[in-house]
């Protein structure tokens, strides 16, 4: 059926297909179902998260007409606020670390935004490295804007738990799409909004449902080795969503992986699926395809793709 018009672009965000890998799957294995959020609008899941802080905001009145939008991003949030956030009508500015690909300034810089690039090894210098960890610099800048200036709303990705709701209904769309059958679903943890979220939608439908968590090998505070938030920095960014993920008792475990498995896998995803998603994604099909050797035939995994390859041209980096 093909879909009815739509009134705004931002009716679009949502409702991605779920799609079953045909070559990367194993031999002997389960189904590896991927969910396309690279397809939405403006090429991340972060458009639905974006869009629910964003909301919720506006009606408990913290967000006003005039107000400036701003944040601390390595990409994906700041590029789904910078959609959002002009096309309802506010300034929005975001707070970056030096050393990202410039395809990411670029969408933000074209959806109207203004964006300030930080020094990363300031960033470092502050206990901060890769992904959530490297916008730890951002965040104090944030808080301090916060604080002296009124007209001003911090979004706060990493603690607003209109991230997490917002995933509850990528989950509820897993389900639906998969006709309740989803034995395991497989996700890279940035800020933990998508892990946890889609988490309790599955586990809500499914209690037996694992539930598995990716971070980069190289990450300096590692979740899998007890670390939920970056020790010795503000206690204004001490835990967040990944305290309260881990403290739920949701997630099986946390594995590591490496940058060169995340990025051959997401080659083999444009190459041998045609589907042109993210280092991140090709972390999360990495992954996949192991629990899928466990799980054995007549089961289903499922992951996401978190976004969309284009903004990985000038260096592939596997941060979440």
């Amino acid at each position: 059926m093909v879909p009815r018009a739509v009134d705004s672009i931002l009716d679009a965000i949502g409702g991605t297909p779920l799609v079953k890998l045909q070559r990367l799957r194993p031999a002997g294995g389960a189904d590896i179902l991927v969910k396309c959020e690279h397809l939405n609008p403006s090429g991340s899941y972060k458009d639905r998260v974006a869009l629910e802080m964003i909301r919720s905001a506006e009606a408990d009145g913290s967000l006003k007409p005039g107000y400036t939008i701003i944040e601390s991003s390595s990409g994906n949030t700041g590029t789904a606020l910078s959609f959002i956030g002009t096309k309802l009508g506010y300034r929005v500015e975001i707070y970056m670390p030096k050393g990202m690909t410039p395809e990411r300034v670029k969408l933000m810089e074209g959806y109207g935004a203004t964006v300030h690039e930080l020094d990363v090894e300031e960033a470092v210098r502050m206990g901060s490295v890769a992904g959530a960890e490297v916008e730890v610099i951002g965040r104090v800048t944030c808080l301090r804007r916060e604080q002296s200036e009124p007209r001003v709303w911090w979004a706060r990705q990493f603690s607003n738990p209109a991230g997490w709701r917002a995933q509850m209904g990528t989950g509820r769309e897993i389900w639906e799409q998969a006709d309740g059958k989803v034995d395991a679903f497989v996700a890279s943890i940035g800020v933990g909004g998508a892990l946890y979220g889609v988490a309790r939608a599955l586990k809500e439908r499914n209690p037996s449902c694992r539930i598995i968590g990716l971070e980069p090998s190289g990450a300096k505070w590692p979740i899998s080795e007890g670390y939920t938030s970056p020790p010795g920095v503000h206690p204004e960014f001490a835990g967040g969503i990944i305290k309260e993920m881990m403290a739920s008792g949701l997630i099986e475990k946390v594995v590591k992986v490496r940058n060169e498995d995340a990025i051959a896998i997401s080659d083999r995803m444009s190459r041998e699926e045609g589907i042109f998603c993210g280092v991140s994604g090709g972390a999360n099909v990495f992954y996949s395809m192991k629990v899928a050797e466990e799980l054995g035939p007549g089961r289903r995994v499922a992951t996401v793709l978190p976004d969309h390859g284009d903004r990985y041209f000038s260096g592939k980096k596997y941060t979440t």
